[in-house]
């Protein structure tokens, strides 16, 4: 598609970008911008390459996101290489990395901090057109050196200015639905398991008004107890990330950046867990059992024979129903020792722990919600619909309750129930990433909901399993083909694990 204007963004800064293009677009101007204008099939990096050099002028949405993005470091390169003139539209006074410093030094700077978006991206058109017709002031003209950033820092957030009353402003302006809409689809960036794999640090996203104030005390050990609840394929130790693989289902280990992948194991590796220096994880087969090894790959050691479901470290024990026992709960030590049954309650179906208690879903009375003891004691009905995918977070245990198959979180101390979302989610992880799991009404497609959101965004083209987050980056089965991929919690950057 011919085109005036190339729009440069962090994939964080989306809404930004959707807001330019929209009002650009709707006063006349031809903009192109990925991944709305890449032609299914063709090669993002030589599409961009294409549309850069063929373009007259680039918006660049300055934030803290795209300030350290080598993706757009690369397209700002290309544009001042090839004469394009860049604008960099700024939500943020930190100053340019060397590296953009060096390309931003004599352009056209237009400050979008101390006035509404909408007005802001107002003046972008008008300086734009100014420019595309040649009548621009130079960049050297005061207003623009007055916008340049000047050196106040300021805390990394998501574009305060982007606030939900901002996005309902912009769209009652332009009339542009998709500002307000949710974009799914597989990200690009896809790479081989063999590939050399760059990682970029992820921003944890703002969250509207909670219930949940700390999404990562979910009272489990060694990972999120709703990754202990889909199977424990990802794990991290806040500097490397400890994953099954598919290769052979094996253990594998690679920093937060991607770089240094080790294979730790050839077993199948289940419901890891990374504490003190040890990952603990369960295999199934031949050898099926729950083993801990030092997070080096040595001391790979046998800590208990037999087939189990549900394994989480709980107050410095494992947890697990025993399949050889009537799925009862029993709990060892982190060395494999003093291994009891904790009670005779059986079909404990989607267990769940918090504060000394267990939360599941009771088939013996229709798949009510029920509390208890570990060792049954003190059991009581919690609610009178049938519940499934429990997980918890901050003494708030989630479930979808199968009566209005609505999302519910009901507070573990006063039992107060209320609404999360009007769908179900299935086998969902909450962490400080937002609410992410298999959204029931898109045949569970992958769905990721800000905490405090009613709503969210589906991710992936096929159905998922085993959804698992660490760090910015969801780990999950496609269940389409088999494989198990890596995405940020943005939908993009998806790798072949």
């Amino acid at each position: 598609m011919a085109h005036d204007i190339f729009i440069s963004y962090s994939h964080k800064d989306k809404v930004v970008a959707d807001a330019i293009c929209s009002y650009l677009e709707f006063k006349g101007s031809r903009c192109w911008y990925a991944p709305r204008d890449i032609v299914p099939g063709e090669d993002w990096a030589a599409s961009i390459i294409e549309a850069i050099k063929s373009t007259k002028v680039m918006v660049l949405v300055f934030t803290d996101f795209s300030n350290v993005s080598q993706q757009v470091m690369r397209e700002v390169n290309n544009a001042v290489s090839n004469g394009v003139t860049v604008v960099p539209f700024k939500l943020t006074d930190s100053m340019p990395t060397k590296g953009m410093e060096y390309y931003l030094s004599t352009v056209h700077w237009l400050d979008a901090m101390n006035r509404p978006l909408d007005i802001s991206i107002k003046h972008l058109d008008e300086l734009v057109r100014a420019i595309l017709s040649g009548t621009a002031p130079s960049s050297a003209a005061p207003e623009f050196v007055q916008a340049a950033p000047s050196g106040a820092k300021r805390p990394r957030w998501l574009i305060p200015a982007i606030s939900a009353a901002a996005v309902l402003l912009i769209a009652a302006i332009l009339v542009i639905p998709r500002l307000i809409g949710a974009e799914g689809g597989v990200g690009d960036g896809t790479s081989s398991e063999g590939s050399s794999t760059a990682l970029e640090a992820i921003a944890v996203p703002t969250s509207g008004s909670v219930q949940i104030q700390d999404p990562d005390n979910t009272g489990a050990q060694g990972n999120l107890q709703g990754n202990y609840q889909n199977g424990g394929i990802a794990a991290s130790d806040g500097e490397w990330f400890y994953y099954r693989s598919n290769d052979g289902m094996s253990l594998y280990k690679m920093r937060l950046d991607g770089s240094e992948k080790t294979k730790l194991n050839s077993q199948q590796s289940d419901y890891i867990g990374v504490l003190d220096g040890y990952i603990y994880y369960y295999t199934g087969g031949k050898n099926s059992g729950i083993w801990r090894m030092k997070t080096d790959g040595s001391d790979n050691t046998n800590l208990y024979i037999g087939t189990l479901e549900d394994m989480c470290i709980v107050d410095g024990r494992i947890y697990f129903k025993n399949s050889l026992d009537h799925l009862k709960l029993y709990s060892m030590d982190l060395a494999g020792k003093d291994v009891r049954c904790e009670g005779d309650l059986t079909g404990l179906y989607y267990l769940t722990f918090w504060n000394g208690k267990m939360y599941w879903s009771n088939d013996d009375d229709g798949g009510c919600l029920y509390r208890a003891n570990y060792d049954g004691s003190e059991m009581a009905k919690i609610t009178e619909d049938a519940v499934d995918s429990i997980t918890v977070s901050d003494g708030w245990i989630m479930y979808n309750n199968l009566g209005d198959y609505h999302l519910h979180i009901i507070n573990a101390e006063t039992l107060e129930d209320r609404t999360v979302m009007f769908e179900g989610i299935y086998d969902p992880t909450i962490s400080s990433w937002g609410i992410i799991g298999a959204s029931s009404s898109n045949d569970l497609r992958l769905f990721r909901s800000e905490l405090g959101s009613s709503g969210g965004n589906v991710l992936s083209e096929g159905r998922v399993d085993n959804v698992c987050v660490a760090e910015g980056y969801i780990f999950f089965l496609d269940k389409e083909t088999g494989q198990i991929l890596m995405m940020d919690i943005y939908g993009e950057n998806t790798i072949q694990l």
